[in-house]
């Protein structure tokens, strides 16, 4: 069997960078943002990445999200490859990112890494865990745990622009059962909350 791969590059240097632009480009979607990032970075130490390379893919995946105004056609295209102009390794990194839009760039950008697999999976887990810690009366993380993700998952109404089969690739994609790898997703949350203000 092949060596499977980790990640394509390593860019963990422009994390600075990256925190700068997430400042700059994202006011809507920065608890997203911040929470895929603390996610990328727990599963990078699972799977031996580069924790920061990780956590840099996690935080820009949507940058572009609310300047597009939610124009799903246009995501990952021109306006991103704008807002990520001037920095280095740009287009490792926007093949990282283009690769979670497997259904636009699968063909280009496969989900041939760890680190693509695992960005496409917990891009939608972390939107739902936010939801999940939304409905809690403390609006708190702290309060959130994995049954009641799981009872949440299960009701198709609840954050119904959720893919579940997205979520549940984990299983398939990097051999982790779906308790275990909301389990390590919120557990990464959780190290952020105050960040997030949740």
């Amino acid at each position: 069997m092949p060596t499977l791969l980790i990640q394509h590059a390593e860019y963990g240097h422009l994390l600075p960078a990256a925190h700068s632009l997430l400042a700059q480009h994202a006011d809507k979607t920065r608890e997203h943002l911040i929470a895929t990032g603390a996610a990328m970075e727990a599963f990078a130490k699972k799977f031996g990445g580069d924790g920061e390379t990780w956590k840099i893919a996690g935080m820009l995946h949507d940058l572009d999200w609310d300047k597009l105004e939610k124009d799903a056609e246009e995501h990952c295209g021109k306006t991103l490859d704008e807002l990520l102009s001037g920095i280095e390794k740009k287009e490792e990194l926007l093949a990282d990112i283009r690769s979670h839009y497997a259904e636009k760039y699968g063909a280009a950008h496969p989900l041939d890494s760890m680190l693509r697999k695992c960005l496409y999976c917990v891009d939608e887990l972390t939107g739902l865990v936010i939801a999940v810690a939304l409905v809690r009366p403390s609006r708190k993380l702290a309060d959130v745990e994995v049954k009641s993700i799981k009872k949440k998952f299960k009701e198709k109404s609840f954050a119904a622009q959720v893919n579940r089969e997205q979520i549940m690739k984990c299983e398939e994609l990097l051999g982790i059962p779906l308790d275990e790898f909301i389990g390590i997703t919120l557990d990464a949350m959780k190290e952020v909350a105050n960040t997030i203000g949740l």
